[in-house]
């Protein structure tokens, strides 16, 4: 094919051991960190790119370039008796970023639930009713802080193109990713502090709590009305203030907050015209071009928040923040201009 199809392909299966970790020790103990060389990471993926010119003539042509990755990593044998590995002390809303041992994800995130209603050995429902707390009238969770997500994606893509016809040439970067789970912590502040629009449920004067008693396992159905006076476990409140419960009940769900994100972006596309053919009568300037460049120009996702891409702001980098939209800001579209000049 005179060279205009070309394949990479890359598989991988790496593990690095005695990693060196710092696992959280009692402060009674008068201090915080341990440094150990402890336990192992293990990242098995592959990579594919395929590179071709559909297109060539005198006056046109296009070049593509194809690329596909995926990467699964995992957490191998830890220090005896520490559950989760946590690489930040921070924690983001209800969630904290966790690597999990002994198999469990790299990336993943440990938080608070609702807890579903129990089968008779009393594990949990895949998807049954949400357990209701009779002392508080509102859902129940789960403090235990199970493995509520992985932040990694299934795979990552890309699409590069370039379009040349004439003088003008045309590239443009698709950047494309599928799964891996995001925590919207903006949204979480906004419902805790009564300023998202979900609060205005009903024009805030009733919400209802649906599913069964956490004791006793009967149907339990209550709507609560602003208005209007609930006793519950023996104490009387009013339904404006059982509202604003639920609503932090609601937040205190990490899965309310979490999504598996997919999106397709406009990474960049420029436009280049090459002027040199006017260049006459002079040996100094051998070329000239101006090129005109935009990047995050467009984004198609079903992630709600701002921006997915977007990682928790305060400082935390590396694994502690992929995947967790925190109060930060997204990506800003930007478009530049130059002319290049060869002498």
């Amino acid at each position: 094919m005179d060279g205009r199809i070309g394949l990479d392909y890359t598989y991988y299966h790496s593990q690095t051991k005695n990693q060196i970790a710092q696992p959280r020790l009692a402060q009674s103990g008068g201090f915080i960190f341990s440094s150990l060389n402890t336990g192992s990471v293990i990242n098995k993926g592959m990579e594919i790119s395929v590179t071709g010119k559909p297109i060539v003539r005198k006056d046109f042509s296009w070049d593509v370039m194809l690329n596909f990755s995926y990467n699964e990593g995992r957490l191998g044998a830890f220090l005896p008796g520490i559950a989760y590995f946590y690489p930040t002390d921070a924690q983001f809303g209800t969630i904290k970023a966790a690597s999990i041992p002994n198999g469990g994800y790299f990336l993943g995130m440990t938080g608070s639930p609702y807890l579903r209603q129990t089968d008779a050995n009393g594990k949990e429902i895949p998807n049954g009713r949400y357990q209701v707390d009779p002392t508080t009238g509102l859902y129940k969770v789960n403090a235990t802080n199970p493995v509520v997500g992985n932040r990694e994606p299934d795979f990552l893509g890309g699409i590069n193109n370039t379009l040349r016809y004439k003088k003008f040439t045309l590239s443009f970067l698709l950047d494309i990713r599928k799964g891996g789970d995001v925590y919207n912590g903006t949204d979480y502040t906004m419902v805790l502090n009564g300023l998202s629009k979900k609060t205005l449920l009903n024009d805030r004067q009733s919400v209802t709590v649906s599913g069964v008693n956490s004791q006793t396992g009967d149907d339990f159905n209550q709507t609560y009305n602003a208005g209007q006076s609930y006793t519950i476990n023996g104490t009387a409140y009013d339904g404006s203030y059982m509202i604003q419960q639920y609503w932090q009940n609601y937040a205190a769900n990490s899965y309310n907050f979490i999504t598996s994100v997919n999106w397709v972006k406009l990474r960049s596309l420029s436009l280049t015209y090459d002027f040199t053919s006017m260049l006459k009568n002079q040996n100094v300037i051998k070329g000239i071009s101006a090129t005109a460049v935009g990047t995050n120009l467009l984004t198609l996702t079903n992630y709600k928040g701002m921006d997915p891409e977007v990682s928790a702001a305060g400082g935390t980098g590396g694994s502690g923040s992929t995947g967790i939209d925190y109060l930060g800001v997204p990506a800003v579209a930007s478009l530049t201009f130059g002319i290049n000049l060869t002498f």
